[in-house]
């Protein structure tokens, strides 16, 4: 969108207001800075392992507590930063409206499998922002290096706590107890 100044043409920052009633597209639409992010639809492995993960962490929160969401919600971080991770989690003691359209609140836990055609933005913008907006526990599982890093927040940085292939279990800060074997997911 643009608006015109006195200088000439200047780019409007979107905000999620802009983009609340639009259309469902066929890929995930983010907002990152104000600037819209469009990506395609998921590969078929992308699918799979969001499919696994979200059978695997879904029944162990089922029986602990918290809500899973093993599709892509929005989550509103401010007016300029809107992602649809793979998968997030939300504590026991935290309170959502679950018939709100959208979150405004940071995941404990966020998990993003790697697309190849979006590489960075997984990796360097959303690592950036989750970050940035309190993320608690994100994971970036890598298909194409068939492994899982896990990061965990401390003060206001994430610490690299393992990476994890075959062969090795994959454990959680958050969801304390969880543990199965990467090559399950991978």
């Amino acid at each position: 969108m643009l608006e015109s100044t006195a200088m000439g043409v200047a780019l409007k920052k979107l905000t999620w207001e802009d983009l609340k009633d639009l259309p469902e597209s066929h890929g995930r639409t983010e907002l990152v800075d104000g600037e819209l992010v469009v990506s395609p639809t998921p590969a078929l492995q992308h699918q799979l392992i969001c499919d696994r993960l979200a059978a695997r962490l879904g029944g162990f929160v089922a029986t602990r507590g918290g809500l899973m969401f093993g599709r892509p919600v929005h989550i509103i971080f401010d007016e300029h930063v809107h992602y649809e991770p793979d998968l997030c989690y939300f504590a026991p003691h935290r309170a959502l409206d679950l018939d709100a359209p959208y979150v405004k609140a940071a995941p404990d836990l966020i998990v993003e499998v790697i697309s190849e055609s979006n590489r960075s933005h997984d990796t360097v913008v959303k690592f950036r922002d989750y970050e940035r907006y309190g993320v608690r526990e994100y994971w970036l599982v890598d298909p194409r290096e068939a492994h899982i890093r896990v990061f965990v927040l401390e003060g206001a940085a994430y610490r690299l706590v393992g990476v994890f292939g075959r062969g090795e279990p994959v454990s959680s800060r958050v969801l304390e107890g969880l543990a199965f074997e990467a090559g399950e997911i991978l």
